[in-house]
């Protein structure tokens, strides 16, 4: 009477390890793609991967509007930060990352140095690197801050108003 009980005690007890490890793994382990596991970067990541693929590997996928979606959200340190996509043909066409910016009355350089770490940070996050001759500063709203590579740009503004985006695009 007593070896079926342990058998079903020790059974049930694997049990709950068995399919409790792999929610724990998660827990302890961020997605690869995710803002908290960048890797070698989230463009790189990304970059050329289909709607399927992207669905699949992201730790989100909500959609935004039409072919645009969220793909991660976390805070880091009480910041908000969004990663998001739009495709374009079934594949990866653009990849931004969102945070809120803190107000400024005027345009000054302490806005623009912000934005620029803000920049910094972001860049790291995309896993991208751009040399001064790759970079220069648009006319337009917001004063678009645009660095160029062989097969894609990406762009931020210096004056972002209250969100500011680093967005990366393919470039054809």
């Amino acid at each position: 009477m007593k070896k079926p009980r342990l058998f079903l005690l020790i059974s049930a007890f694997f049990c709950i390890l068995f399919f409790s490890f792999p929610t724990l793994a998660q827990n302890v382990f961020p997605a690869k793609g995710s803002l908290e596991s960048s890797g070698d970067g989230l463009w790189n990541y990304y970059k050329g991967k289909t709607r399927t693929t992207v669905k699949r590997n992201a730790p989100m996928f909500e959609k935004l509007s039409d072919n645009n979606y969220l793909l991660d959200y976390t805070k880091i340190k009480g910041v908000e930060i969004y990663l998001s996509a739009e495709f374009k043909d079934n594949k990866l066409a653009l990849l931004q990352i969102t945070t809120p910016f803190p107000e400024y009355k005027s345009c000054g350089k302490d806005t623009k140095d912000l934005s620029r770490s803000f920049a910094d940070i972001g860049y790291a996050l995309m896993g991208t690197q751009f040399d001064k001759k790759q970079c220069s500063q648009q006319k337009g709203t917001g004063t678009p801050y645009l660095c160029t590579a062989d097969d894609y740009a990406c762009v931020y503004r210096l004056c972002p108003g209250k969100s500011w985006m680093l967005v990366c695009s393919i470039v054809k």
